[in-house]
């Protein structure tokens, strides 16, 4: 749901509050939104075990005994989504509600959570289903399409970026990177992984390698017209720049249309 429309993923059964009464979150769990997001920030939901992928679905009905505990729980927290290979539960308004799932990255950011078995099993099809859903948001939501470089993560230190909430910070992150109080394997590395094979872009952020390369795109841009400031953090302006240039949901990684 973005804005109270229904919004269809390719290949992803998505089930939201009008679909089955338990797809919701509870009041509480969330407040209105003051912005647009520009950020999705990944989970697994236990992430306390080196991850092991497994082929399948995985057990069904997982999706919702996630939503149900959210609902009960009393200290209030929860994830605008919820998938466990068989659906994607939509659980809130992606624009409308800014949802207690990332600490200090609430504002900004949609909460996507991938469902995991004990032992770091995770599910080939709940990745396939977050990758399917990722490339959905980058486009309707106009998040550009870009994830932390491989072997960046440094355990136990977030991004120094998000101290200020990540003001600078636009694209798919895990929440390891918002705070030192989880690990490496939320939401570990396979998720990124296949959004790299998928085409996102990879950047140390920790180092500004994003700002570097948004700040020539930006004076490309420019040079063609576009009276955009240049400071490498492609936000709205940027977006709409890029969807004017032709680029799929002003996306510079899904490419011109």
């Amino acid at each position: 749901m973005i804005a109270g429309m229904i919004i269809p993923v390719p290949g992803v059964d998505v089930i939201g509050p009008h679909d089955a009464a338990w797809a919701h979150l509870s009041a509480g769990d969330g407040v209105p939104r003051a912005r647009w997001p520009t950020q999705a920030i990944l989970h697994k939901t236990k992430a306390d075990d080196p991850e092991r992928v497994v082929s399948g679905r995985g057990p069904a009905g997982r999706a919702e005994r996630v939503a149900e505990f959210w609902q009960q729980d009393p200290a209030h927290s929860g994830a605008h989504l919820v998938l466990d290979g068989h659906v994607a539960a939509c659980l809130a308004d992606l624009v409308l509600l800014e949802a207690w799932h990332a600490n200090q990255g609430n504002l900004r950011s949609v909460g996507i959570e991938h469902c995991e078995e004990a032992g770091g099993v995770v599910y080939e099809d709940t990745l396939t289903m977050g990758v399917r859903v990722c490339l959905a948001l980058a486009e309707h939501l106009g998040i550009q399409l870009q994830v932390p470089r491989p072997g960046s993560y440094r355990e136990g230190f977030p991004l120094t970026r998000y101290e200020d909430g990540g003001t600078s910070l636009v694209g798919f992150f895990g929440h390891r990177d918002v705070t030192s109080s989880r690990g490496r394997w939320d939401p570990g590395e396979a998720i990124f992984s296949r959004l790299i094979a998928a085409g996102a872009e990879a950047y140390d952020f920790e180092v500004g390698e994003d700002l570097a390369a948004w700040k020539q795109r930006q004076r490309d841009l420019n040079a063609r017209g576009h009276d955009l400031v240049v400071d490498g953090i492609p936000g709205p302006a940027t977006t709409h720049a890029l969807r004017e240039e032709g680029y799929r949901g002003g996306v510079w990684a899904l490419g011109r249309c």
